[in-house]
């Protein structure tokens, strides 16, 4: 009997072992910006990107995620998932989620100005800790990998698939216009237009969808460029213009299928990933309607690719 007793007690031992609590920690190198990382952090909203259990509801519908945000910390809710963020010295985010104090995350600047370190630590047992060895998934309930993949993708960091390509168009010609604000479909309409009816005057062939640029000049105007590739060059006078585009050349460009208001957000995205690259942009961008029509009011669905010149 007391053998068994203490066999009972020596066994209880072990298995409470099992469950001792302790922090484990890790350092992992993110490829971004101390700046870009911080933010995407700091702010509420982000974490409705980045994280794979709430990116799926933000992007079907952002109001399904609800959030209180105050000066150092914010919660954000959706079905079972409660996360509760303190920040705390400036630079780490101490996450409680589903009202258990679970991990935390210290950014850290590197030497490096596109590398960051985050130290992840995380309250454990044994455990869990041998079966997350033995899963191969350590340290996967703080979702360092969710925000490491997110931080390094820029197809998700951005919002857009943002490809680099070589220039093809080499002759356009080209018609620009300042217009009142609220003209500016039936103007472009025109524009396009007196194009075609040059290029047919002339004996000339379009190659390439059409392209067109839309910016403000004041609060009321705007100015409006069409263009279209053509296959040879020509002589051209006032106002239609003959320009050639480098061969060779690089572009960034952006596909995007939405309302013609919306189009500004990948303009915003491709500033935004030209400024975390020093990336210059010597002209204006320009858009390549491939389906090669022109919208008729803000709220038309369009087809286009934006492109974006650097050096």
């Amino acid at each position: 009997m007391k053998k068994k007793v203490i066999l009972f007690s020596i066994l209880s031992v072990i298995v409470s072992l099992f469950f001792v609590p302790f922090t484990q920690q890790k350092t992992d190198l993110i490829k971004a910006s101390f700046f870009n990382t911080y933010q995407q952090l700091a702010k509420a909203d982000n974490w409705k990107k980045w994280r794979t259990d709430l990116r799926g509801p933000y992007l079907s519908d952002s109001t399904k995620i609800s959030c209180k945000q105050d000066l150092n910390k914010f919660i954000l809710s959706y079905s079972d998932i409660t996360l509760l963020v303190n920040t705390v010295n400036g630079y780490t985010f101490n996450i409680e989620e589903n009202n258990s104090n679970d991990y935390s995350y210290t950014v850290i600047p590197e030497k490096t100005q596109y590398v960051t370190s985050i130290i992840v630590t995380e309250k454990t047992n044994c455990l869990k800790h041998l079966f997350d060895l033995i899963t191969k998934k350590p340290y996967s309930e703080t979702h360092i990998a969710d925000f490491k993949n997110f931080m390094e993708d820029p197809d998700l960091y951005y919002g857009f698939k943002i490809i680099k390509k070589k220039v093809t168009d080499t002759s356009i010609v080209v018609l620009r216009k300042a217009v009142l604000a609220k003209n500016k479909f039936n103007e472009a309409a025109k524009t396009l237009i007196s194009l075609k009816q040059f290029i047919d005057s002339e004996g000339l062939k379009q190659t390439q969808p059409l392209i067109a640029q839309f910016f403000p000049k004041t609060n009321d105007s705007m100015q409006v460029n069409i263009g279209l590739p053509i296959n040879k060059k020509v002589i051209t006078s006032n106002p239609i213009i003959f320009m050639e585009m480098p061969p060779g050349e690089s572009l960034y460009t952006v596909k995007f299928h939405g309302k013609f208001a919306e189009r500004i957000k990948v303009y915003a995205a491709v500033r935004q990933y030209f400024n975390d690259r020093n990336l210059a942009m010597p002209v204006l961008p320009f858009e390549t309607y491939l389906d090669n029509k022109l919208p008729e009011n803000d709220s038309d669905i369009v087809n286009i690719q934006i492109n974006f010149t650097t050096f």
